[in-house]
């Protein structure tokens, strides 16, 4: 394999990482903590390139020994990347002081750094890094390697299955809320997860005593760094909305549960049928800021009461029922459309809902078709 070119490619990737990082702390779109978080995540990840690159391909600087500063980043991977995602999906999130806390692992290895810079000459460096370059690395340095990495999974596994609570508490309580940044969000973390994940099999690799293919990897590695980061930008440069979060924090920690609570048969059908009656009535699903609360004091009844009926009645959450309503609405539009002319669009502002990519995931999901796909087989009679 011509090492040229994983030079350029390298270098490309470093240029790209700092220039997003920067992108994003002056990015006025979205929130101005999860941009600068994930700016400073990007910024480490241009300053690891920088060191791998110079370790390498053996390039000469002063102070050798500020090639360990990107390891020190490691066990900080985990914990920003854990913060940002709660500081997308909180509308009201501010960094805590006990937020410090997933950072102590982070300072003990900055401080050793720190004590390295000082203490650790330079002979003793060009030895270490001999050894790495070698792969000669004692077997405890791996083990603290594989170690790392793993609690960067599993912070990013955190994260995941953060946001699944989240998404799940909100579509009980809205009927609608902006998902780019979610799905922009879940991109960003199954990326890292894939990127990491090679970096385990890569550093694995030495164990098994397969050394033969660490330049495949490490290529495999480059070539999805660039992937990710141009996705990355692409995603955010082509963000139409400035909203984030789906809930506050406050609402997420509410116990909204029926625990104990028992329903029975015969209130279920009556309460079933109120519900049922006043939708159809009021048409009360065409108002796009919907919210089960809103909904619960127009029917007189507690919003667990709601809940529980929809949850039990529909067996689906309030988001999904409010827009079953809205998706039979769109579907009646095109269907008996007299305006030719009649756009996506307006259908979607008819029906109930205020973003497009909303409309056409929930388009989807109820009728396995997509508008445009809709409205096309109407054309051709194909849609009954």
């Amino acid at each position: 394999m011509d090492v040229g070119y994983l030079k350029i490619l390298t270098s490309i990737l470093c240029f790209q990482f700092l220039f997003v990082s920067l992108f994003l702390f002056q990015n006025k779109k979205g929130k101005s903590i999860s941009n600068k978080l994930l700016g400073i995540v990007f910024l480490m990840l241009s300053i690891a390139v920088i060191s791998i690159y110079i370790m390498a391909f053996g390039v000469k600087i002063k102070v050798p020994q500020l090639l360990f500063l990107d390891d020190t980043f490691l066990l900080a991977y985990g914990p920003l990347l854990f913060i940002f995602t709660q500081s997308v999906i909180f509308k009201n999130y501010t960094f805590k002081r006990k937020d410090l806390l997933h950072f102590i692992p982070f300072f003990v290895l900055i401080l050793v750094f720190i004590l390295m810079l000082f203490f650790m000459d330079t002979a003793s460096f060009d030895q270490t890094t001999l050894l790495m370059k070698n792969q000669n690395i004692p077997i405890i340095f791996r083990i603290g390697e594989l170690s790392i990495l793993l609690h960067i999974l599993y912070y990013l596994y955190k994260s995941k299955t953060e946001i699944k609570k989240v998404l799940g508490k909100a579509m009980d309580y809205y009927s609608s809320f902006n998902q780019d940044n979610f799905k922009l969000l879940q991109f960003i973390l199954n990326c890292f997860i894939g990127l990491f994940s090679l970096a385990l099999v890569h550093s694995f690799l030495p164990f098994v005593g397969i050394k033969s293919v660490l330049l495949i990897t490490m290529l495999l590695i480059v070539l999805f760094m660039l992937y990710f980061i141009n996705s990355v930008l692409l995603k955010m440069l082509n963000q139409s909305s400035n909203e984030t979060g789906a809930m506050t924090q406050a609402k997420f920690s509410e116990k909204v549960k029926y625990a104990g609570s028992k329903l029975e048969a015969q209130d279920l059908t009556l309460y079933k049928n109120k519900l049922a009656k006043y939708m159809m009535d009021t048409e009360k699903y065409l108002d796009s800021e919907l919210n089960i609360v809103d909904l619960s004091k127009e029917l007189n009844i507690s919003s667990k009461l709601l809940s529980q009926v929809i949850n039990e009645g529909y067996n689906c959450n309030f988001f999904d029922f409010v827009n079953n309503y809205r998706i039979d609405m769109a579907t009646s539009l095109f269907r008996n459309q007299t305006d030719t002319k009649l756009t996506i669009s307006e259908v979607m502002y008819d029906s109930g809902f205020n973003s497009k990519s909303s409309f056409n995931t929930a388009f989807k999901k109820f009728t396995q078709k997509t508008p445009t796909q809709f409205k096309n087989d109407l054309k051709k009679g194909s849609t009954s």
